[in-house]
């Protein structure tokens, strides 16, 4: 049964002795003020086969590691998209998310996947971007320019920008943001 967790769980478990980790399952769901009070009290958070090695352990778990050590490798078979908040105002797109890099791990960037199908909606990044596209064409609007990206391509956006993001057909990409929290920035 999935569990739920709340900025209330993640203030306790920061105050408990013996660690600062929670392992999510797969199916398991935590508020974003829970992330950031996560992030703020140094609690680690990581969801099941992340590649972190934490495989098989129990939902809480001992003290984290030290943010920023050693290398982190996620696993292909580990990445879970979930829908994205934005699909309220656009279901038809079937807009999925994952971070698989995140501030968690100690990085100052953040890395993940989206994927979506035709169609467009407007974006604000407070944030840098860089996409790569792995399948299908992204299409980014900024202002009066248009840019089309195909497999294989990369594409910056700069901090501050008010986009569209969109695709005549469906894209699938791998994105870097500068700062990691780009989804509280």
């Amino acid at each position: 049964m999935a569990q739920f967790f709340t900025a209330a769980d993640i203030r306790r478990l920061a105050q408990a002795p013996e660690g600062h980790y929670l392992l999510l399952a797969p199916d398991d769901r935590i508020t974003p003020e829970a992330l950031d009070v996560a992030r703020a009290l140094g609690v680690q958070v990581h969801r099941e086969g992340d590649g972190s090695g934490s495989n098989g352990l129990p939902p809480l778990v001992g003290k984290s590691a030290r943010p920023g050590r050693g290398l982190t490798l996620v696993r292909a078979d580990s990445v879970r998209m979930t829908p994205f908040a934005f699909n309220v105002n656009r279901p038809d797109m079937n807009i999925q998310v994952t971070d698989v890099i995140t501030a968690a791990h100690g990085s100052p960037m953040a890395a993940g996947f989206m994927t979506w199908g035709q169609g467009s909606f407007p974006w604000t990044l407070n944030y840098d971007e860089i996409d790569f596209v792995i399948d299908g064409q992204l299409e980014v609007r900024l202002d009066n320019q248009v840019v089309i990206g195909n497999p294989g391509d990369v594409i910056y956006i700069p901090k501050g920008s008010n986009i569209f993001f969109g695709s005549p057909s469906f894209a699938k990409v791998f994105y870097v943001t500068f700062p990691a929290e780009w989804e509280t920035q």
